[in-house]
């Protein structure tokens, strides 16, 4: 978008009511969720800043909710409280960015962070599929037996900066920074607080216009925190992995990635962990293939129904949220999005679950899984339902816990039209 100044305000707000029918607790929640984003783009374009800001309000109702067998977890590490006493949530969500083009590179910095009060039954639901790239790894979830609201605090910093070395290469230096899980003591008890450094140097290389050489080196350092305030070792994390994707046609995409990564801490002594990953993406309409180092881009949209299929299996290390542990996980994946006029529907099904890590006495595995649809009733407001499915099973010595969700859904989202001036 080619402009000397312009000012953005856009908006909107999004009610959902869900009923959580699971194995450790039964919930009921209604949560309110606003977005305000501004946008200032400058220089003909070349420079853009972006702020938003979106709270989760929720209120919740719980019942029914067990315990795990005390002979196998100490009561005394369980957070007991009656969630009902404070049914309210507050998590404060809130980001900002800037972008930069250059003939010959581009700057990418952007901020992310979130604070307040959470139900576990909220938490780390998938995000939608959006039908670039492979569909998500599943999120786990976090059992209500040990705490149905907690704390959090996330904080994320990222910095990257293509730089083009020719039309068809481009290197890409990045650094990143991530804290998440519980802000408190108490809160640790619920999830884990983990937080660290990474960096990573890519380079894309253009070999045809239907084949793409990706080779990405990477590592990062990940400090934990639990209950208790007991930290863990320190784990180090490096990773080797190059990439072949190739564009069948401009509705048919894949990549095939091979590599291996380094990690491990001090105490427990450092693995060669397996990493690699093969992912399919068909699409009816026309996919945009960006130059390596060019800003994003999408391409001309189709004029009939948009169906968008994807499907992906990986493994590689991870950190298990609960164990604290460098893990080898395996995943895998499949989605579509389909959309005709007013109505679009959506489908995600994956599992993952951990494997060849003897030296670790955890054990994890998850299936997740969502249906919905949507319709516009007007091009501002839009009505949409559905179902998520969970299951989930864990042992790390210290908690053990196997539990099921099945949570139903229904929203109403208003996004007035987009408010701009120049000053």
């Amino acid at each position: 978008m080619h402009m000397d100044v312009e000012n953005q305000v856009a908006g909107s707000i999004r009610a959902e009511e869900r009923l959580r029918s699971g194995s450790d607790i039964k919930a009921a929640e209604t949560e309110i969720n606003p977005l305000l984003r501004y946008d200032y783009i400058w220089k003909n374009g070349t420079k853009h800043f972006v702020a938003l800001y979106n709270p989760r309000l929720i209120y919740t109702r719980y019942w029914d909710r067990r315990f795990p067998n005390p002979n196998r977890i100490n009561p005394n590490t369980l957070n007991q409280d009656d969630p009902n006493d404070q049914p309210f949530s507050q998590l404060h969500k809130f980001g900002a960015g800037y972008e930069q083009i250059a003939p010959r590179w581009r700057l990418s910095l952007y901020g992310y962070g979130a604070y307040g009060t959470i139900s576990t039954t909220a938490l780390l639901v998938q995000d939608p599929w959006v039908g670039e790239g492979p569909p998500p790894d599943p999120n786990p979830i976090v059992p209500s037996t040990i705490g149905a609201r907690f704390t959090l605090i996330f904080a994320q910093v990222q910095a990257f900066v293509p730089i083009k070395l020719s039309a068809r290469t481009a290197l890409i230096p990045g650094a990143t920074y991530n804290a998440f899980g519980g802000a408190d003591e108490p809160s640790r008890g619920v999830i884990a607080f983990t937080r660290g450094p990474g960096a990573s140097l890519q380079l894309d290389h253009m070999a045809t216009r239907e084949d793409r050489l990706i080779t990405t080196l990477g590592g990062a350092l990940i400090d934990t925190t639990f209950q208790q305030e007991r930290d863990a070792t320190s784990i180090y994390r490096s990773e080797l992995l190059q990439g072949w994707r190739h564009y069948f046609s401009d509705h048919l995409t894949s990549e095939i990635a091979v590599g291996a990564s380094l990690g491990g801490d001090a105490i427990n002594g450092f693995n060669i962990f397996s990493s690699g990953q093969a992912w399919i993406v068909w699409d009816s309409w026309t996919v945009a293939r960006v130059p390596p180092g060019a800003a994003p881009f999408g391409a001309e949209p189709g004029r009939k129904g948009h169906l968008q299929i994807g499907a992906v299996a990986k493994v590689g290390p991870w950190i298990d949220i609960f164990s604290g542990d460098l893990e080898q996980r395996a995943i895998t994946g499949v989605a579509m999005n389909y959309g005709l006029g007013r109505f679009a529907y959506r489908a995600y099904l994956s599992q993952g679950r951990v494997i060849n890590t003897p030296r670790s006495v955890a054990q994890y595995q998850i299936v997740l899984g969502e249906t919905g649809v949507r319709y516009n009733i007007i091009p501002e407001v839009a009505v949409d339902a559905g179902l998520r499915v969970g299951y989930q099973d864990f042992d790390n010595a210290i908690r053990f816990n196997q539990l099921t969700q099945i949570t139903a859904f229904a929203g109403l989202t208003y996004t007035p039209l987009m408010y701009h001036w120049n000053p």
